[in-house]
């Protein structure tokens, strides 16, 4: 059990507290209004909400969730249910005060997934990592989030991250600060600008779910779950936005990943594709398609977008985008740190897929993708 004082020292860390969520808010309203000069040239009307996320709180929720106390959040473990606490606790400071918003965790064995990753058993799969010399649990916890929409409450875009990473194996804590408490971070930041918009009364058309992932290290066994036992009927997902290790390597890169042979992504999905060259046009990154990289090294079955096209039919696949800075020397390695973190990249991509999303979630055309 946890002592008191650390649940409280962390509270305070993360600003949780309550009793100044109503004065925080306030204040964020009002600065966000010093940003609103910069320009918004495809994407107007939620500037609040934007300027909302910052290198700042990103990294408070970053150091706290790659610190040496939860020890690498491996799945089923006393650390990962401490993260999913902080993830918690985050997640009702951003949606303090709003109406149509439910906040649950779903529990899982990996033996209730149907579709086991790589078609291997478990038991043949904890072999594997035995052999590897990884401790693994075989269940986790997903956390979501819902925001009820306007006018198409039935509808849902995703957005998604993993917050489990490696933990403890053969006597190394594998931090996991890119890995993924970078996209953790950024999920939780957008999902308080959602907020922000939400308590003045501007939402979007379609719902919103947030969904921090389990059990992504050993196999996409949180996302596969959540496919398979969706709280909403599947089919009314209408796309899915992931991040995964968004704060590390050229600041102004960003790979973007929504098809399996990756370079053909604007044609298979034209209305993501549009949703994020619109975003660019006010957040200015350097967005790259990975072909060839990303294609030797099956980048787009590597992290939770890949459960939710996977899990729909062939000829109406949903439609995903996958988010990342890229790998790296530090990736699976002990020295995935937060001192390495460029909070300021992480703020600037947070920024971008919150557009995106609210593009996706607000616009009248529904996303499909091409065969």
């Amino acid at each position: 059990a946890l002592e008191q004082q650390e649940v409280s020292t962390l509270r305070k860390r993360l600003g949780i507290l309550v009793l100044f969520a109503g004065i925080a808010v306030s204040f964020l309203f009002a600065a966000s209004c010093n940003g609103s000069e910069e320009k918004l040239a495809a994407v107007e009307g939620v500037d609040r909400g934007l300027y909302s996320i910052t290198a700042d709180e990103l990294e408070d929720i970053i150091i706290v969730l790659a610190s040496e106390r939860l020890e690498g959040r491996r799945s089923g473990t006393e650390e990962s249910a401490l993260a999913q606490l902080i993830i918690g606790f985050k997640l009702g400071e951003a949606f303090f005060n709003t109406q149509g918003v439910e906040i649950f965790p779903q529990n899982f064995e990996f033996e209730e997934v149907v579709r086991k990753p790589y078609g291997f058993s478990i038991d043949e799969l904890l072999t594997r990592f035995d052999e590897l010399g990884f401790d693994v649990a075989t269940h986790g916890t997903n956390i979501v989030a819902t925001l009820e929409g306007n006018e198409k409450k039935d509808e849902y875009i995703v957005i998604g991250a993993h917050y489990d990473h490696l933990g403890v194996q053969s006597g190394e804590t594998h931090l996991g600060a890119d890995d993924n408490a970078s996209g953790t971070a950024a999920v939780i930041e957008i999902a308080e600008a959602f907020g922000i918009l939400a308590y003045q009364g501007v939402r979007p058309q379609q719902s919103i779910a947030f969904v921090l992932f389990d059990a992504e290290e050993w196999g996409l066994w949180g996302s596969q779950y959540f496919v398979e036992n969706p709280p909403f009927p599947f089919e009314n997902i209408k796309a899915m936005v992931n991040l995964d290790m968004i704060g590390r390597n050229d600041p102004e890169r960003l790979n973007i990943i929504g098809s399996p042979n990756i370079d053909d992504f604007p044609k298979r999905s034209p209305q993501l594709w549009e949703a994020t060259r619109r975003a660019d046009l006010t957040i200015d990154l350097d967005l790259r398609l990975p072909g060839e990289e990303g294609r030797k090294r099956q980048v787009f079955f590597r992290s939770d977008h890949a459960s939710f096209f996977l899990a729909s039919p062939e000829d109406n696949r949903t439609p995903v985008v996958f988010f990342s800075g890229g790998l790296h020397e530090d990736y699976h390695t002990p020295r995935d740190t937060a001192d390495k973190i460029n909070f300021e990249k992480v703020e600037r991509v947070a920024r971008f897929a919150f557009l995106v999303a609210w593009q996706l979630a607000d616009g009248d055309e529904t996303p499909v993708y091409i065969n």
